[in-house]
């Protein structure tokens, strides 16, 4: 189904730092990729974000909710995982060959002090996207695999630029949502039905920071710090109240960076692909 319950709402308002992605997801304008699957009495839920390639599954609540919920919804033979470590055996149970990748979720506290940018980043916008797609191109361990080009238009994003115009390092916003404040929440011209957890959520906005990534040549001078502090800016000037990101466990100085900038952990959770589609005849617990 495309809307999500009253249910599933207030599973997803259970832990709103987890569920950032999904919760941003509820935009107007996203119904048509969203499909949910809720299980009010055991608490989970599952989304499957068909808007990206290969879908991306995403989950809530307690382990029996979510296998039940995986069993009354009809996934591909391949998708996206995030998902935190108790929900993995649910979702093992359908797809025997998963590769996953330990992540952290981590969170901003809005109100924090963000150390001033030491080196000037510009906005970028649709205009900048060959440019950042060159920078992607220059891969490595930690280059951006989830980069889409609406997110320039939607989202927050800055660049520092090297003196012939290229971009030595960028970054933005995977999601940044407000109900309140977004050109596509204006457009749309929805009203919340009734005003619950969620609503006050959105209302402050959800954004998460990601694709930050600085040219391998580039790297040790601060850029990285530099512009992820001028996307925190941003978000603070317009007020966001949920403001997440993810890295990689294993990127020790990623990780270094983002708490120096206020980032705390959250949670650990696992990233990667999984194949071979959900048996619906297992047992639902």
């Amino acid at each position: 189904m495309n809307r999500l319950s009253a249910e599933g709402r207030a599973i997803l308002a259970e832990d709103p730092v987890w569920a950032a992605y999904a919760i941003a997801d509820l935009r107007p304008d996203l119904a048509r990729y969203c499909r949910w699957a809720v299980s009010p009495q055991k608490g989970g839920l599952v989304l499957l974000f068909t808007g990206l390639e290969p879908p991306i599954l995403l989950a809530a609540g307690t382990t029996e909710g979510v296998h039940t919920a995986l069993g009354s919804i009809d996934l591909p033979p391949e998708l996206s995982l995030s998902v935190q470590l108790s929900h993995l055996p649910a979702v093992q149970s359908g797809y025997p060959c998963i590769d996953t990748e330990c992540m952290l979720r981590m969170s901003f506290a809005p109100r924090t002090n963000v150390p001033l940018p030491v080196h000037t980043a510009v906005p970028l916008c649709g205009m900048d996207l060959q440019r950042l797609q060159d920078l992607y191109r220059c891969g490595g361990e930690f280059a951006p695999d989830a980069f889409d080009s609406s997110q320039l238009d939607d989202g927050f994003f800055f660049g520092i630029e090297d003196k012939d115009g290229s971009l030595l390092s960028a970054g933005g916003t995977h999601i940044a949502y407000s109900s309140t404040r977004s050109p596509s929440a204006r457009a749309s011209g929805a009203q919340p039905r009734n005003s619950d957890a969620i609503d006050a959520i959105l209302a402050e906005g959800v954004a998460a920071i990601g694709n930050v990534y600085t040219r391998p040549d580039s790297r040790g001078k601060g850029y990285g710090t530099a512009v992820t502090a001028s996307i925190l800016h941003a978000l603070q000037v317009t007020n966001y109240g949920t403001i997440v990101l993810n890295v990689s466990a294993h990127n020790l100085a990623a990780q270094s960076i983002y708490e120096k900038l206020g980032f705390v952990t959250h949670c650990h959770f696992l990233e990667g692909l999984a194949s071979e589609i959900f048996d619906k005849g297992l047992e639902e617990g």
